[in-house]
């Protein structure tokens, strides 16, 4: 037994020497899901129980309901809030799919319906089989120095990610939009020209289901030293068109318009939904603990949000010394915080930076121990306790972006500061007339 533990000590001692950062990422991950474990068994389920979304009426409920409200006016009559590409989507789905739902005699079509019925829940399955093969290919691509660790990257990250497993407790689209998102990193920059327009539809099929991820499209812009700025504006400019097209011309093939669209999302976004984004944190304390007035509490909430996302934009664009991965980070920061519905599983979006730290970062250095456990925070599993205990998790989890965020915006906006005042220093050097 002894024998046994120390080797299985020597080859942990072994790995962690070879590759420190991953094997710690991996640690945190495999220590707390052998202690979720353990809470499910002592407690008989419980804690599993409590950690997903304990209204068991919500299960796959964002698939189903939206197949659902797809099938008649679903802008006009269900108020949906999806952008105009993945309600075509669903339906589309809903064409293939409510035809073989067995609706009783005098009743009327319901989402449960459809999630009950074969052709229905297989679908959802097939699916969700679909996108964890796109993931894990995306993986193996990025990690393909990492050849034994990457399954287990996979597994921790994306089969036992607390995110990816309430996002698809939800059957919510979000991964189906992580994984165009991922599409467009990998390939924006080709220089085939085929690829890199291809990654332009991925981000616009990725708004088209989020909206939000157009944002990695400053990407492009910040590649502006390395391309050129014509040849940076001019491919900024192309991808932004076909964003917009993706985003915009499926309304017709609904009964929306991006109008009605835009006041069912405001109407959505209004409810206090938890603590997961910035909106949330401000409409709890402001509105709900200090009673102030709505309408003064959403300025100050817009104007958080807009500096936050200034601030990024800055950062993003004018930061050019700043590494890749910490670019991807900051920009998901802005998906979780930002704008939008802050709901548990968007800390999903948490995954491409961490992909990308890994596959460049071996060093275990001060910056990359506190990177190494912030990322792992966002990703493990937390036993739940009680009722409500996933948006505690999920409060928890989006904590822990607030401060990658903070860590982001201090370190590029210093060396912002620092590389305009050295410029400044040589310019009065070699121009010392004009200083008078």
């Amino acid at each position: 037994m002894m024998k046994a533990l120390d080797r299985v000590v020597s080859l942990y001692r072994k790995q962690y020497e070879s590759d420190p950062v991953l094997t710690l990422f991996l640690t945190i991950l495999i220590v707390f899901f052998a202690l979720f474990v353990a809470s499910v068994i002592i407690t008989g389920g419980d804690t599993l129980y409590y950690t997903l979304n304990s209204d068991q009426s919500k299960l796959f409920s964002d698939h189903f309901d939206s197949i659902f409200s797809g099938s008649d006016r679903p802008y006009t009559q269900y108020q949906v809030i999806y952008p105009s590409l993945a309600t075509v989507f669903y339906i589309i789905l809903g064409n293939f799919v409510i035809p073989f739902v067995n609706i009783p005699a005098g009743g009327s079509l319901s989402s449960e319906m459809i999630r009950d019925s074969q052709v229905g829940i297989m679908s959802f399955f097939v699916i969700v089989l679909m996108m964890f093969f796109t993931l894990h290919m995306i993986f193996s691509r990025i990690l393909k120095d990492r050849h034994r660790q990457k399954e287990f990257v996979f597994l921790f990250v994306i089969l036992l990610g607390y995110p990816f497993i309430y996002a698809l407790e939800r059957g919510n689209n979000i991964i189906l939009a992580l994984i165009f998102c991922f599409l467009f990193l990998l390939g924006y920059r080709s220089e085939n020209k085929f690829i890199r327009y291809a990654s332009y539809v991925a981000l616009g099929i990725a708004a088209g289901f989020k909206i939000y991820p157009a944002i990695l499209v400053l990407l492009i812009a910040r590649d502006r030293k390395r391309t050129g700025r014509r040849y940076a504006y001019k491919e900024t400019g192309i991808c932004i068109s076909v964003v917009m097209l993706l985003m915009f011309v499926p309304f017709i093939f609904t009964d929306g318009t991006p109008l009605v669209f835009l006041e069912n999302v405001i109407s959505y976004t209004g409810a206090n939904l938890g603590v997961t984004n910035i909106n949330q944190i401000i409409l709890g304390i402001f509105q709900e603990t200090l009673g102030w007035p709505g309408d003064i509490v959403s300025v100050i909430s817009y104007a958080m949000i807009g500096l936050f996302t200034l601030l990024s934009v800055i950062v993003i664009l004018f930061d050019t010394e700043m590494k890749f991965w910490k670019v991807i980070a900051l920009l998901s920061c802005n998906l979780i915080l930002g704008l939008g519905v802050g709901i548990q599983y968007q800390v999903i979006y948490m995954a491409m930076p961490i992909l990308f730290f890994l596959a460049a970062e071996k060093e275990m250095t001060r910056e990359n121990l506190f990177y190494t456990l912030c990322f792992a925070m966002t990703m493990i599993l937390v036993p739940g306790i009680a009722q409500g205990a996933s948006a505690v998790i999920g409060a928890m989890e989006s904590a822990v972006v607030a401060v990658i965020a903070i860590a982001l915006l201090r370190e590029g906006l210093l060396r912002i500061y620092r590389n305009r005042s050295a410029e400044r220093d040589l310019s009065r050097l070699q121009h010392p007339n004009d200083a008078k």
